[in-house]
């Protein structure tokens, strides 16, 4: 009943469950009004999944706060086959408005065969770009944008955040247990750290823990401002699930600390 109830909790304060997805403001990569929401699947584990990205677009949250201490973009993981969007996604962005941030979450293509993760880099980068340029005219804030994945959306966010670093990358990098980020003990050069602040968070036990380890340490070589943090157990995918694994709890205000911090 606890748990039953924490998930009912998070519902009500939300007001996004799947019924009430289409009066979430959902934009194109360019600007356009009026993108009905994507075919969502609703699981017994408790996560919404989003099977299909016909039209790459933006959900836009903005804080209560005001002014906004700037904007993240939210990358939903889920093996590049699907998004997890509520854990990853909508719980997530309630949060980050709590911290004073809007919130654009990214609805990037998925299960698009052998094109996918480019395809999803394009959107990410596209989506980047128009944030960057055109947030302000949505109500974003554009002090600060940041990128944030998950999984999946964690290797998304750090090659964005790797592939724009000669133009405007974003002003920080928030990594969840990122997958895909290595490669025989090295850090793959498509998402190496270049210069962008960088938050990474993973349990010890996730099979994906390496990668984050060697992408510190190219942080630390590069003298590149971060935060690493890796508690012993977690497992993989926790996100902010009603009930959180108790190592991994803390990662919201480990968050929050590291935001705190930027310049």
């Amino acid at each position: 009943m606890h748990h039953t109830a924490a998930v009912l909790v998070l519902f009500a304060l939300l007001g996004l469950c799947a019924a009430q997805a289409a009066d979430i403001r959902r934009i194109t990569l360019d600007g356009k009004e009026g993108v009905p929401p994507p075919p969502t699947q609703a699981g017994k584990d408790g996560i919404d999944r989003v099977q299909k990205v016909p039209t790459p677009a933006l959900e836009l949250f903005p804080t209560a706060h005001k002014p906004a201490r700037g904007t993240v973009m939210v990358c939903p993981g889920g093996g590049y086959s699907i998004l997890a969007i509520n854990h990853e996604g909508y719980y997530v962005a309630q949060k980050l408005n709590e911290f004073g941030y809007d919130v654009a979450i990214l609805l990037y293509r998925v299960s698009a065969g052998k094109e996918t993760r480019e395809l999803a880099s394009g959107d990410a980068k596209t989506a980047l770009a128009f944030i960057q340029k055109r947030g302000g005219e949505f109500g974003l804030s554009t002090k600060k944008i940041g990128v944030m994945g998950f999984s999946a959306g964690g290797h998304l966010a750090a090659r964005v955040t790797h592939e724009t670093a000669a133009g405007q990358p974003p002003d920080f990098a928030i990594l969840m247990y990122p997958a895909y980020l290595d490669h025989e003990g090295k850090v793959k050069d498509e998402v190496a750290p270049v210069k962008t602040p960088a938050f990474l968070y993973v349990a010890a036990d996730d099979k994906f823990a390496p990668g984050s380890v060697v992408y510190a340490a190219a942080c630390e070589e590069k003298k590149i401002q971060h935060t690493f943090i890796k508690p012993a157990k977690g497992g993989h995918g926790f996100g902010l699930k009603a009930t959180l694994p108790p190592d991994v709890k803390d990662w919201p205000d480990k968050l929050h600390e590291f935001l705190n911090g930027l310049k």
